[in-house]
């Protein structure tokens, strides 16, 4: 009887082990982080970047289109650095807010337009985007045409 029991208990393990056991080998991908739009996001020293995206329709001027959240209790100057096609380095400086987020690009929205660039859809873009004072990081931003119907409006 406690042979059978003892048996019975074993089993019931293996079966519970066998049938759960790919969630102790498998990594949990909800825990992965990935920008769920056409952009890309970064976190730079207490600014977080997001769905930072660039729209054009002749690849020499485009709209940039950024979301910056600024979570910190300070406001601060965020500089958004790019070269332009002859190699000159240009900035756009903006202000962000303490516990703000600032839009730029969309149809309400201040615009951010990159002249004298030479770039096309499909393309990654440099961007340095760089919080006064602290160190920066460069983004390879997306460049789309703007033939998606959610963009057709927002081009340069």
């Amino acid at each position: 009887m406690r042979a059978r029991l003892a048996a019975s208990v074993v089993v019931a393990a293996l079966v519970l082990g066998a049938t759960a056991g790919c969630t102790f080998i498998t990594p949990q991908v909800t825990v992965d982080h990935y920008d769920p739009s056409d952009g890309i996001g970064a976190d730079v020293a207490g600014i977080q970047v997001r769905n930072a995206l660039m729209l054009t329709s002749d690849g020499e001027t485009a709209s940039l289109l950024i979301n910056l959240a600024n979570s910190g209790k300070y406001g601060t100057t965020v500089n958004l650095q790019y070269n332009n096609a002859s190699g000159e380095k240009v900035n756009e400086a903006v202000y962000v807010n303490s516990n703000s987020v600032k839009s730029f690009g969309g149809e309400n929205d201040a615009k951010i337009l990159m002249t004298g660039i030479d770039t096309s859809a499909g393309a990654l873009f440099p961007v340095f985007v760089q919080p006064e004072g602290e160190t920066g990081k460069l983004l390879a931003v997306p460049v789309l045409d703007g033939s998606a119907s959610e963009y057709s409006a927002l081009l340069p």
